[in-house]
């Protein structure tokens, strides 16, 4: 079976972006990070908003030459020539169905990362804690209780992000 990964930048107060969805508390280099390894996956997965966010803050899709899938309730592709397919009904079964072929890199998106470790899709998590505070802003991840995750590395970078990968090891 192939893998389902995160890399996901959050505030040392906790949230992923602020309130009006801003991200220019990041600094270039965990941006440029994490920009590598979408680059280099096989398989972009995202919520509507992170697609929307991209869509409008980047000047149209960057993914082009990648299978990219959106989980949302409803069908607002504006890409459909880029490769990108709206998962709306029975979302969690087609990831699975993806996970069997394909590896996976979810970009943003606390709500799913939320619904993927509550169904045991999510294999690996890695965290890069900005020692920042935003203050209000989009949490990173929701109710996840008796998911078991087991440390695999960590390092800090110049900039003082301590970057951390989890791999999951079950539920309780």
């Amino acid at each position: 079976m192939k893998q389902i990964k995160a890399h996901i930048a959050v505030s040392l107060d906790g949230h992923t972006a602020t309130l009006d969805q801003e991200l220019d508390w990041l600094p270039d280099e965990v941006k440029a990070i994490i920009g590598k390894y979408y680059l280099d996956a096989d398989c972009l997965l995202m919520g509507a908003n992170t697609y929307n966010y991209i869509f409008e803050h980047w000047g149209g899709w960057p993914h082009k030459s990648k299978r990219s899938f959106v989980v949302s309730h409803y069908d607002t592709n504006v890409t459909p020539d880029c490769g990108v397919e709206f998962l709306t009904e029975e979302p969690l079964q087609r990831i699975y169905e993806l996970k069997q072929e394909t590896d996976i890199l979810v970009v943003g998106g606390g709500k799913l990362l939320t619904s993927l470790i509550k169904a045991g899709l999510l294999d690996s998590l890695t965290i890069y804690t900005v020692p920042v505070m935003v203050g209000k802003g989009i949490g990173f991840i929701g109710e996840t209780l008796g998911s078991l995750w087991k440390f695999s590395e960590s390092g800090v970078l110049d900039n003082g992000v301590v970057r951390s990968t989890y791999l999951f090891s079950g539920c309780v």
